[in-house]
């Protein structure tokens, strides 16, 4: 027989919510065409492309053939290019790039679908089936402080108290508990290869919420909504990273996202998944 508890909680509830907030065009990695040169030579983006200098808008007569910094680089001769020539040698290098960061696994064409959106999105939020699916197998593969795991043990500690009565202090518990777990980052040392580390990364914003609870003669299950966005945008703090700047990959990405006269549009990636838990 099944005991529904739905009827004794307001459901869906929402276990857990991050401070950040979904969809927040003040975040500076979600600012565009805000820059001029002289800023953005004042962060050190002197070395921007192999192929073209995107300041002077002159293709090189001999490209660099170098993925990172260039710190002894020094004026190059070359053509003068139109300002959408340079828009496609910049994008067409991005792409060429990124298979330094994404190579392998079924993720690996992420990055070229998401280069695209950034390129013709206008900044519209990108969906994929297949970050909802790594998402998912996320989820159901960490173990330490993995939020999925800890409201199953919670749930499952409460069901196992025959004198466990009170649900409003369950779902108090599972959400005091949630604050100490871990977002379920892409940032295990496989995902700098396979496309989601390069893709999403990080996550910007979180919630988690319960949908079903029951309670069987023996056993019970549940099923939570996980949903997520991060913002596929580069702010200061990132372009000032030396790890991220020696890159020009992200020299790239950041000149076309914040450069007044470029502006491409930064975007939300946004990602969810239903999961079943029970015993």
């Amino acid at each position: 027989m099944v005991n529904s508890l739905n009827s004794s909680i307001f459901l869906p509830f929402t276990l857990f919510e991050t401070v950040a907030r979904f969809d927040d065009y003040s975040a500076d990695d979600m600012q565009c065409g805000d820059m001029g040169e002289d800023e953005l030579l004042a962060l050190g983006l002197r070395d921007i492309s192999a192929k073209v200098d995107p300041y002077r808008l002159v293709l090189y007569d001999f490209p660099l053939n170098t993925p990172v910094d260039n710190e002894f680089s020094f004026p190059q001769s070359g053509r003068k290019i139109s300002h959408q020539e340079c828009v496609n040698i910049l994008f067409t290098e991005m792409k060429e790039l990124a298979t330094m960061f994404s190579f392998y696994g079924k993720y690996k064409i992420l990055i070229g679908e998401m280069i695209e959106h950034f390129r013709y999105g206008n900044g519209c939020g990108f969906y994929s089936s297949r970050l909802d699916l790594a998402f998912h197998d996320r989820l159901n593969s960490y173990t330490l402080d993995n939020p999925r795991l800890l409201i199953e043990s919670l749930i499952e500690k409460f069901f196992s108290n025959p004198n466990s009565q009170n649900l409003p202090a369950l779902l108090h518990e599972i959400k005091y508990n949630l604050l100490s777990s871990a977002l379920p980052k892409f940032n295990a040392k496989e995902d700098r290869i396979n496309g989601l580390g390069i893709t999403v990364h990080d996550i910007s914003a979180l919630a988690i919420k319960l949908f079903s609870l029951n309670k069987y003669a023996i056993g019970w299950d549940a099923t939570l909504f996980f949903d997520a966005q991060d913002h596929f945008g580069l702010d200061v703090i990132d372009i000032q990273n030396k790890l991220y700047r020696q890159f020009r990959f992200f020299r790239i990405w950041f000149f076309l996202q914040r450069h007044r006269d470029f502006a491409f549009k930064p975007f939300f990636t946004n990602f969810h998944t239903v999961i079943r838990i029970g015993k």
